[in-house]
């Protein structure tokens, strides 16, 4: 559960520090140029992945809560999802604010 709850904190920091997933990329590079276009290449990723990365980490934590203690195999992995969930929406979340600044 606390790895979901992390996953859906970082999703809203990032949100909120990148100005909403590329604001800061017109701000501080323009409309054009290689900078800007890989600022809102990296953004448009982050914001269409951060979602669904929430979803499943909520998703598989509930299976761990639902899942029957005899089914520890299932229940291990579900929270393995849970924790890749939040690693990987650290890691798009981390470069989505790398290449936002300047």
């Amino acid at each position: 559960m606390t790895a979901a709850l992390l996953t859906t904190v970082w999703w809203g920091l990032t949100a909120l520090v990148s100005e909403n997933f590329g604001g800061d990329c017109l701000f501080y590079f323009g409309e054009a140029g290689p900078r800007a276009e890989r600022c809102y290449v990296v953004n448009d990723r982050a914001e269409a992945w951060l979602p669904r990365l929430v979803s499943a980490a909520w998703t598989s934590a509930v299976l761990v809560l639902c899942l029957p203690r005899r089914l520890s195999e299932g229940r291990r992995v579900a929270a393995g999802v849970t924790v890749a969930c939040l690693v990987v929406a650290v890691v798009l979340g981390g470069h989505a604010l790398a290449v936002s600044g300047p």
